[in-house]
Order: structure tokens, then C-alpha cells, then sequence
């Protein structure tokens, strides 16, 4: 309805604000019909996006980069903002070994290590796993991944511990600093060595 007076644009602006226009079923409830909950889910979705892409540009990327794959990940948002220190190779390196975690955790039971995936009222790990051979198999490939940034790491672990922050735990604070970053590239070209991309 339009206001046309200036009593009813007042009437208008004040109370509580109107809902967003959708469609409704007799009672006032949003419809429960399948097109409109899946267009809402749509909007939804396309609202949720527009934040992340609106964050990512104050990061100082492009709106065609800050709209890419690669920008929701820590590791990608590193080599979009610095392609000339994280190259593309690396970066593969860096995704591969964050699934090869994923799937390891993922069959062995063992929670992810971060605050995000973590349930109160879960329960920590399983005691009986269902496809041991495959959890065997994931372990061999982590303890792999271990060896591999073990063998370029100094005393300490800064390589491993920085690689594991950004590539498996998905946290980018500190990489700001070019001794961090540094770290992150000698980890990145063993597993690219490791996994043979290079």
C-alpha cells in the first residue's frame, strides 16, 4: 500500500516494520509449498553469498576472484591476495592435504580439529571403527604427509605447525608476517614434492 498523505507516511514509519514480501499460506504462515521453500532457500543462499563476497573485497580482492572457490578457503584467499608467493601448485598441494585430513578424521573417528565442528553433546571418537582397512590406509597417508613436512622443518616444528594451521584448520592469523608466510611455502613445496604436482 502506498502513503500518499503525510499522516499515513508517519503511520507508515512507525510500529514495528513490515515482513519481507513472500508468499504465505491463509493463516500468515510462509507458504510450506516446495517452489517457494526452495526459492526461499535460493534467496537465502544468494543473501549469505553477497556477505562473504562483500568481505572478501575489503580484503582487497576483485569481485570476480572474491566470487571464486578458491576465496573460501584461508590457503586460496593467500594465493588469489599473493600469487607470487603461494602459486598454484602449492596451493593443490596445500587442498590435497586438507582432504587427506578430512577423510582421516572423518574414518577414524577422531573429531575435527576445529571449534566449528565440534558438537557439546557429541561424543569424542569411536571406539569401533567400520572400515578399518581404510582407516589403515589414511593413516599411512597422514603419517606420510607428517614425514614429508618433517624432513624440511627445524627444531620446533614451525613448518608443520603453520601448514596444519592454514591448510587443515582453515585460521589465517599471523600470515601476515613474512616469516609465517615463508614457513607456509617451504610446507606447501614439500607436499608438492610429496604428492608429485611439481
Amino acid at each position: 500500500m502506498a502513503a500518499y498523505s503525510k499522516a499515513q507516511k508517519l503511520k507508515a514509519k512507525r510500529g514495528r516494520p513490515s515482513l519481507p514480501a513472500a508468499e504465505r499460506e491463509a493463516n500468515g504462515r510462509k507458504s510450506r509449498r516446495k517452489s517457494a521453500v526452495v526459492l526461499r532457500l535460493i534467496e537465502t543462499e544468494k543473501e549469505v553469498k553477497s556477505v562473504a563476497v562483500a568481505n572478501r573485497v575489503k580484503m582487497g580482492m576483485s569481485i570476480k576472484e572474491a566470487d571464486t572457490q578458491e576465496a573460501g578457503s584461508a590457503l586460496g584467499r593467500l594465493h588469489l591476495l599473493n600469487p607470487d608467493e603461494i602459486t598454484k601448485v602449492q596451493y593443490e598441494a596445500g587442498m590435497r592435504m586438507a582432504k587427506d585430513y578430512a577423510r582421516y578424521y572423518a574414518l577414524t573417528g577422531i573429531p575435527f580439529p576445529t571449534i566449528k565442528a565440534h558438537d557439546v553433546r557429541g561424543v569424542r571418537g569411536h571406539s569401533n571403527v567400520d572400515r578399518p582397512d581404510c582407516a589403515r590406509a589414511a593413516a599411512n597417508r597422514i603419517m606420510k604427509i607428517e614425514q614429508a613436512l618433517g624432513e624440511v622443518d627445524m627444531s620446533g616444528r614451525p613448518v608443520t605447525s603453520v601448514t596444519k594451521k592454514v591448510c587443515v584448520r582453515d585460521e589465517a592469523e599471523g600470515m601476515h608476517l613474512p616469516h609465517m608466510v615463508q614457513y607456509l611455502k617451504r610446507g606447501l613445496t614439500a607436499l608438492a614434492q610429496h604428492y608429485e604436482l611439481t
